[in-house]
């Protein structure tokens, strides 16, 4: 089972990683993702690092904010 996933951040541009991969940029639309935990992590130079849990629901769209911090 798969399901989508929006992954967006304020503000945008930042790289994104799913489970460690690199994905794109924000913002950001996955087709299809693999249901179930999955850990996605925002990157932008001259922001802190930001990292969550995200589970993915099938069928369905998914969606994750993420406000970068100085």
């Amino acid at each position: 089972f798969v399901g989508a996933l929006t992954v967006d951040s304020r503000p945008q541009g930042a790289t994104v990683f799913i489970d460690g991969k690199l994905a794109g940029a924000t913002p950001l639309s996955v087709p299809a993702v693999p249901a179930g935990d999955h850990a996605v992590r925002l990157e932008r130079e001259g922001y802190r690092r930001w990292t969550s849990s995200v589970r993915i629901v099938a069928p369905g769209q998914n969606r994750v904010t993420a406000s970068l911090e100085r």
